[in-house]
């Protein structure tokens, strides 16, 4: 059945017949009929035709053969739009069944399926039901993972991995981007991000996600509401963007973005799943095509014109900048300020202003800077650290008396410490403390240094550093260093042979021979021995004959 509604639309917007033809699939006679009808009713603009209802289009395009009303079952129109309404929605054509098991008198004639489509399509849009969302070109960008995976396949053990296909969408246009990743972590995430941005030479107002952990986190575990996590904040704040994910249940404000995922599955995922692909980037290259397709392809949306074609004209040039330089990675960890004002990220330290010293900070590293931050605002920037154990320091973060004991532990203190210990551990100590550009560098060394010597391990300390100082004097004195040196000598001590022949370790006793008992301090004696006079008695001394009990 033709639809007048549309033939009539594209009419009054000054298409030719053969462009009507095409787009709304009607004969010639069809569209001759649809003219004459707006010359006789003086129809000339699109609101005069889109405000006609279902019955005004049926008494304007009546042929006299159509029966009366009254000879259709009618449909019980509330029934159907209730069952439309909710998550578990059956199709029109289940609901178009229902209706045909409708009891009818003999006379009655039931609607066909497409009529019966066109009568739900008219109640729907005369009374409201649905709320359409009006877009503004260039406001947002809708994003989302297609459910639909593809796959990757080794060409030698014929292993295969899933492929995850991010899927953005310009709502105003239509415009569709989609590129597939390992994962849907989060440093895909802000990638894909970035690669949209990138395909459509443009950044969108607001950017709307569904509310998975990437985009948004729960702010407390005893409430729904959700935030945009921080490192998503971040990414977005470097594209002088925002997000806005949408809510839990049932979201309504990326409508769009997920009929373009419906669109990427069915000719993208859908139409190369029986390609094998070797590696990502060979199957990022034939979505790549895909997508091209789906934007090149007309007509789109009723007119002769492709998503392309949409968005190069109108939503473009609304799109705002690219920032000069792309966005890298972010990694959020947090340090402890140590007593020496620095915070260490894997080996190396970086230094803070003294007066952070013993709070817990958040470290955001971007590329190759490190920024470090105390409640959300940043109080030291650095360059990424490249050589293992070194440090990286700012003088202005010091303290102004730093030297004064009064402030932080000193060269003195230490060397006071290690003095306890011995004359090589001073030694040691000196030679680390002076290798340091500044003194409070070492601080950190010589304290994890003491903390080997606790114990019964000031003697193997000692000659530990006995030995490294020792040797040539370009060998640098660390708490590795140290470290290995005991270690080293604990194992030379277990090896030594012992008097019996075995081995034990250093200061151990021998061990007695099998079945020997020693009662060398053993003190016999009777009854007497437990008397208020024995117990006075002085220890060592004899009984009243003078001997000694032994």
């Amino acid at each position: 059945m033709a639809d007048y509604r549309h033939i009539m639309s594209l009419l009054v917007r000054g298409y030719s017949y053969r462009e009507v033809q095409a787009l709304a699939g009607c004969s010639h006679r069809t569209i001759a009929k649809a003219r004459q009808i707006l010359n006789a009713e003086g129809f000339t603009t699109d609101e005069q035709i889109q405000a006609l209802t279902a019955e005004d289009v049926d008494r304007l395009f009546t042929d006299g053969r159509k029966p009366t009303p009254g000879a259709f079952v009618p449909i019980d129109i509330e029934a159907v739009v209730a069952a439309r309404i909710g998550r578990k929605k059956p199709p029109l054509k289940v609901l178009w069944a229902r209706y045909l098991e409708t009891p009818a008198d003999g006379s009655a004639r039931f609607y066909g399926y497409d009529r019966f489509c066109e009568i739900v399509s008219e109640h729907v849009r005369v009374h409201d039901l649905t709320s359409p969302i009006t877009h503004v070109p260039g406001r947002t960008m809708q994003v989302d993972w297609a459910g639909t995976r593809m796959r990757l396949t080794d060409p030698i053990t014929q292993e295969t991995s899933n492929v995850s296909v991010f899927v953005a969408s310009l709502p105003y246009s239509g415009m569709i981007f989609a590129h597939g990743f390992l994962d849907e972590k989060m440093a895909a995430w802000c990638d894909a991000h970035r690669r949209a941005f990138e395909y459509f030479q443009g950044v969108s107002q607001v950017v709307v996600p569904d509310n998975a952990s990437t985009a948004s986190n729960q702010i407390s575990r005893y409430e729904k509401a959700r935030d945009v996590n921080q490192s998503y904040a971040a990414f977005l704040e470097h594209y002088r963007t925002a997000a806005a994910p949408t809510k839990a249940a049932s979201p309504k404000q990326k409508a769009n973005v997920e009929a373009g995922v419906k669109v990427v599955t069915n000719w993208v995922i859908h139409y190369l799943a029986e390609r094998r692909f070797a590696s990502l980037d060979e199957l990022n290259e034939a979505v790549a095509e895909r997508v091209e397709m789906i934007n090149d392809r007309t007509p789109f949306r009723g007119e002769a014109r492709s998503r392309r074609a949409w968005f190069q004209e109108a939503e473009q040039p609304e799109l705002m900048e690219l920032p000069e330089q792309r966005w890298q990675p972010v990694q959020w960890r947090k340090a402890r300020v140590s007593r020496d004002w620095h915070v260490q990220l894997d080996t190396v330290k970086y230094s803070v202003p003294h007066r952070h010293a013993g709070q817990l900070l958040d470290v955001r590293i971007v590329g190759e800077q490190v920024a470090i931050l105390a409640d959300g605002d940043i109080v030291a920037t650095h360059p990424r650290g490249t050589r293992r154990h070194g440090f990286v320091t700012d003088p202005v973060h010091a303290p102004a008396g730093y030297e004064d004991t009064s402030l932080l532990w000193t060269r003195a203190y230490f060397l006071r410490q290690a003095a306890k210990v011995g004359p090589h551990t001073v030694q040691a100590f000196t030679r680390l403390l002076d290798r340091m550009k500044i003194e409070a560098q070492g601080y950190r060394s010589c304290m994890n240094i003491l903390g080997l010597g606790k114990g019964n391990n000031r003697r193997l300390l000692e000659q530990a550093c006995g030995e490294l100082c020792g040797q040539d004097e370009r060998i640098q004195i660390s708490y590795t260093a140290l470290k290995n040196r005991m270690a080293a000598l604990r194992a030379a001590h277990a090896e030594r042979p012992a008097a019996d022949g075995g081995q034990r370790s250093a200061g151990m006793p021998a061990a007695p021979p099998p079945g020997h008992r020693d009662t060398s301090k053993a003190h016999l004696g009777g009854i007497a021995e437990f008397s208020l006079e024995a117990l006075k008695r002085p220890a060592g001394s004899g009984d009243e004959n003078g001997a000694d009990r032994a």
